[in-house]
């Protein structure tokens, strides 16, 4: 078994946080990886800015400050950003990506250095994504590892019934969210009863959306932890995400998918790779057919039951512990 270091510079978190709040695709990614690691035996440490010292579900937390001291020689993963390599030093570097990457960005952010010292393995999301990081950044390979679904989002039976015409929302609200807003009262003309809840989990910008929407059927619900977002998958009909060029996963469309919920997307960015068009929802070209299949799937119950049984048997989605699997045979690519 291997000692597995996690470097991540952004906001505080860890087991508890994903088990109570709101938590971003990243963070949480952070989390279910480095817990299931440790429960197939490696001994797992995520350096970030908590203040204190804790272990939790199997994994140690530690603040950033304290790498230089506790970091072991082992295998270190950086978490979207290189420079957090700097002064460390481990038998395998691997870069964890999660968004694109532009190469006048990294440069200005000094992360090409760390780069040509270290030259790590990059670790990426998709083919999407794939294309979306510069061929010239320096690096000792590059490898997919698709993000694994929490086992609590995979519904185990059918619905017994069709859920009503109620659309969700649950990505990052400048992933589309103004141009949903924007067609939402030509659906709800065509659709009797129809609803819309938003789940955003960036308070301040669903506030601003907020003020936009004139429908009374649309409800912002701000942001949810977890188990109360299982619970409202469970009872909604459809999943509205657009897509946007820096989404190079988009968790929210797997999590909707593992329970049930057909998604419609424009396909921008990774959503292609999410939806299977036709069987686990809609990839539209358009505004109108948008709207048409959106309409499609709120009223004809057949269709969504079809596809609602499609998403339950998809077979591109697996558990967090499937996919450390999958790191683990990296990891013994690079011993």
């Amino acid at each position: 078994m291997s000692a597995i270091d996690f470097l991540h510079a952004g906001m505080p978190f860890s087991g508890e946080t994903l088990r109570s709040q709101p938590m971003g695709g990243t963070e949480s990614s952070v989390v279910q990886l480095a817990e299931a690691l440790a429960k197939r035996g490696h001994d797992v440490c995520v350096f970030n800015t908590i203040r204190e010292p804790a272990r939790e579900f199997g994994v140690q937390w530690r603040p950033l400050a304290d790498a230089p001291h506790y970091a072991r020689d082992d295998i270190g993963i950086a978490v979207a950003n290189a420079k957090l390599f700097n002064g460390l030093s481990f038998r395998s570097h691997i870069f964890w990506l999660h968004n694109p990457l532009k190469s006048w960005s990294q440069i200005r952010r000094g992360n090409v250095g760390p780069l040509i010292k270290r030259r790590p393995v990059f670790v990426l999301l998709g083919e999407y994504h794939m294309s979306r990081v510069p061929r010239w950044l320096p690096s000792r390979g590059r490898h997919i590892v698709h993000h694994g679904v929490h086992e609590d989002f995979f519904r185990k039976e059918p619905a017994p019934s069709p859920a009503p015409p109620r659309a969700i929302f649950t990505s990052q609200p400048y992933r589309g969210l103004d141009w949903l807003l924007e067609i939402w009262p030509e659906i709800e003309r065509q659709v009797a009863g129809a609803s819309f809840d938003v789940f955003a989990p960036k308070v301040r910008q669903a506030e601003a959306n907020a003020k936009k929407a004139a429908s009374a059927s649309v409800a912002f619900r701000g942001s949810v932890a977890r188990p109360e977002l299982i619970r409202e998958l469970a009872s909604a009909r459809v999943q509205l995400i657009p897509g946007h060029a820096d989404e190079t996963y988009c968790l929210a469309a797997a999590e909707a998918t593992a329970a049930g919920v057909p998604v419609i997307t424009l396909g921008t960015g990774s959503l292609s790779e999410r939806v299977r068009d036709g069987k686990t929802g809609f990839v539209a070209r358009g505004k109108e057919e948008f709207i048409a299949r959106t309409v499609a799937l709120l009223c004809d119950d057949a269709l969504w039951s079809a596809m609602h049984r499609e998403c339950l048997a998809e077979a591109a989605l697996t558990s967090w512990d499937a996919r450390a699997a999958e790191w683990e045979r990296l990891f013994a690519t690079l011993s």
